[in-house]
């Protein structure tokens, strides 16, 4: 009486097999990513703390960055170069929220110091992250980076004036900007959205990147003038808290 019923359990077993699989994300590739995402919410919130006056509120998130940056470090591969990277980085982090409130107590060469060492440590990170195959889309566990990269250069222009970015790189995230990554980000999330079992749950998801991407689109960073392309006031603070939300959405869902 069983018999009948084999062919069709190996049929469904075979449609079950060719279906395309998620992978998971590894224990590296998440290490990989919080390093990257982490070490960028950390610089962005010593330019909230200096830019916003030194409030309780983003002290306490700058250290709790900090905290989260270590956590990612002890997960992360061993490495000389990226516990040294880290080292330098955070000191200079440190260094800017020990400098007086005021515009003038910043010394005209630290922007440029702490541009070069996130980038050196983002740089020690991103060799051990492998490229996508050709053709391929860029892995969803590498889409969080982008969408904090992108933010920081936004409160960087709000409140530094700019982030050195590795123009040198110009395949690499860490030399491009709103031009090349806004789009990059738009494409990758209709993708997401297309190849999902429940668009209408990720719904949420695209009308914050929506709102987040207009405001990165305004960025203006090829200008020399420190003005939005629209001319219309910075607003750090609530790209920071959409980029934030969005980046933990992204990377719950790489997670999956």
């Amino acid at each position: 009486m069983l018999r009948p019923a084999l062919p069709a359990v190996l049929c469904l077993c075979c449609l079950l097999l060719a279906l395309p699989a998620r992978a998971a994300l590894d224990d590296q590739q998440r290490a990989l990513q919080q390093l990257q995402v982490q070490a960028c919410r950390a610089v962005g919130s010593l330019l909230l703390l200096r830019g916003e006056g030194f409030q309780e509120q983003h002290a306490a998130q700058l250290e709790k960055d900090l905290a989260s940056l270590d956590r990612a470090l002890a997960a992360a591969p061993e490495g000389v170069l990226l516990r040294q990277g880290e080292k330098t980085l955070v000191a200079r982090i440190r260094e800017g929220a020990a400098y007086g409130p005021r515009e003038e107590d910043l010394p005209w060469r630290y922007p440029q110091q702490l541009s070069r060492a996130l980038r050196d440590f983002l740089n020690l990170v991103e060799r051990q992250v492998p490229p996508p195959p050709p053709g391929q889309p860029l892995p969803l566990w590498q889409l969080p980076v982008r969408v904090e990269y992108l933010s920081l250069q936004y409160l960087a222009r709000a409140y530094l004036g700019g982030l050195e970015i590795a123009r040198e790189q110009p395949r690499d995230y860490l030399g491009q900007d709103e031009s090349v990554l806004v789009p990059l980000i738009d494409r990758r999330i209709a993708l997401l959205v297309a190849q999902s079992a429940n668009p209408a749950g990720l719904k949420k998801l695209e009308n914050r990147w929506e709102y987040l991407s207009q405001a990165l689109r305004d960025l203006n960073s090829k200008s020399s003038a420190l003005v939005s392309a629209s001319g219309r006031p910075w607003a750090p603070i609530i790209v920071d808290r959409h980029a934030r939300a969005l980046s933990e959405s992204l990377m719950r869902l790489s997670a999956e």
